[in-house]
């Protein structure tokens, strides 16, 4: 009964983390490995050592809606390491935590290494989303870097949103730590109309769902 309690009141003040202001959600994570590269260009004024966990992953199911389009569109999406497709290709991977190398920023988001390429092949383009973010505040969100066929689209645009209640309903522990299961993120506006403007295609629709992401915090606070 006290196992019980205990790792429910982890959950709730990690996932506390995700909602109140920088400083005031630290996990005492260990010590991060060295900043790569790609990293220092792409994080603004990081908080080393401000982790939710210091060792997990995180997977990506797409939604049907989503995939729906990008065969309509003739589109296929490639992952940069250290992301890696789902051997389906319906979803993605992507470690995180102090050991991935990712943190979060000044700017209330979390930095990951890798990213995503869409390859619409009637156009012949390439849309690269990176560097990566999920934005904790002021609501949950994801976003990226945009290029098309390496020139610069965008510095950062919200690919998809989502909101507490619905990334807090999936809360719960799990046999090493804590995870949130099928937190999920719609299509922005703005996304829309890029995918469009780019491809000169159908536009993905608005509000529709771009995936569900189920991150797995591999360590319960002790401290």
């Amino acid at each position: 009964m006290f196992m019980h309690g205990l790792r429910r009141l982890t959950v709730l003040a990690a996932v506390a983390a995700l909602s109140v202001p920088l400083g005031l959600g630290s996990a005492g994570a260990a010590a991060p490995q060295p900043a790569t590269a790609t990293r220092t260009a792409a994080a603004s004024d990081p908080f080393p050592g401000l982790y939710l966990s210091p060792w997990g992953d995180a997977q990506v199911e797409l939604g049907d809606e989503m995939l729906a389009w990008m065969a309509r569109e003739d589109i296929t999406l490639e992952a940069i390491s250290p992301f890696a497709m789902d051997a389906d290709a319906q979803g993605f991977s992507m470690p995180i935590g102090s050991t991935a190398g990712d943190g979060l920023d000044s700017k209330g988001r979390i930095f990951y290494p890798g990213g995503l390429k869409l390859h619409h092949a009637p156009s012949g383009k390439t849309i690269t989303l990176m560097p990566t973010y999920i934005r904790v505040m002021p609501t949950p969100a994801y976003s990226a870097g945009i290029t098309v066929d390496g020139k610069t689209f965008s510095d950062e645009l919200t690919v998809a949103e989502s909101t507490y209640a619905e990334v807090i309903a999936g809360a719960r522990p799990s046999f090493t730590g804590w995870r949130i299961k099928q937190a999920p993120f719609y299509m922005t506006a703005g996304a829309s109309q890029m995918f469009a403007s780019v491809t000169g295609g159908e536009a993905p629709r608005v509000g529709a769902l771009f995936g569900t992401l189920t991150p797995n915090f591999d360590y319960v606070p002790t401290a």
